[in-house]
C-alpha cells in the first residue's frame, strides 16, 4: 500500500490540474472528485486504444474467438467511452478524443511498436500477440478501476469501474488461456 498512496498523490494533482485547466476545478460536494476525473480522463484514451486493437483483430483474425471478442469489445468500449465523455462534459472538463501516441506515460497502454507489429501480423501470429498485448493493457484498466472505487465518490463511475473488474478479469484468463494455447 506504500507504493499505491504516491501513484494516487500524482493521479489526483494531475487530475485537478486537468480539470482546472478546463474551467472546472472540483469543488467539494460536487458528486466527484479528482479521482472520478482522472478515470474518465483516462479511460477514455485506453478504451479507445481497446477499440483500435479491437478493430485490427477484425480485419486481421480468422479466429472466430478473436473475432467475436474483438466485436463485443469495439461495442462496449464505445457505450463506456460515450458514458465518461457525457460526465466529463457535464463537469465542464476535458474529454479526450484519441488514443494517445507513443510517448504517452499513461501505464497499460501499447506502445507505437506493439502496435506496429500487430498490423504486420495475421493469421494464428496475429492471434497470439493480440491476446498477450489486450491481456496486458486490459489488466492496467483494472487497476485504474479498482483505484476509483477505493479514491472517487461519483456513485456512477463507481457503478461502472465495479462493473468493468470482473468482466475484463474473466476476459484476461480467457485471453491468457489462448495465447498460452497458442
Amino acid at each position: 500500500m506504500t507504493v499505491k498512496l504516491p501513484i494516487v498523490a500524482l493521479c489526483l494533482a494531475f487530475a485537478s490540474a486537468c480539470g482546472q485547466a478546463a474551467g472546472a476545478p472540483v469543488a467539494a460536494g460536487a458528486g466527484y472528485n479528482p479521482a472520478d476525473l482522472a478515470f474518465s480522463q483516462q479511460m477514455i484514451p485506453h478504451h479507445l486504444q481497446t477499440i483500435e486493437v479491437a478493430e485490427l483483430a477484425e480485419k486481421k483474425s480468422g479466429d472466430a474467438y478473436v473475432q467475436r471478442v474483438a466485436r463485443d469489445l469495439i461495442k462496449k468500449e464505445r457505450a463506456d467511452v460515450e458514458l465518461m465523455s457525457s460526465w466529463l462534459r457535464s463537469w465542464g472538463a476535458a474529454v479526450p478524443s484519441t488514443p494517445p501516441r507513443s510517448g504517452h506515460a499513461m501505464p497499460g497502454m501499447l506502445s507505437s511498436v506493439q502496435i506496429t507489429e500487430l498490423r504486420r501480423r495475421s493469421g494464428a501470429a496475429f492471434d497470439t500477440l493480440w491476446a498477450s498485448l489486450l491481456a496486458r493493457h486490459l489488466g492496467s484498466g483494472v487497476r485504474m478501476a479498482e483505484s476509483v472505487t477505493e479514491e472517487g465518490e461519483h456513485v456512477p463511475t463507481a457503478t461502472l469501474a465495479r462493473g468493468l473488474i470482473p468482466e475484463q478479469r474473466a476476459l484476461i484468463e480467457e485471453l491468457g488461456e489462448r495465447a498460452d494455447q497458442e
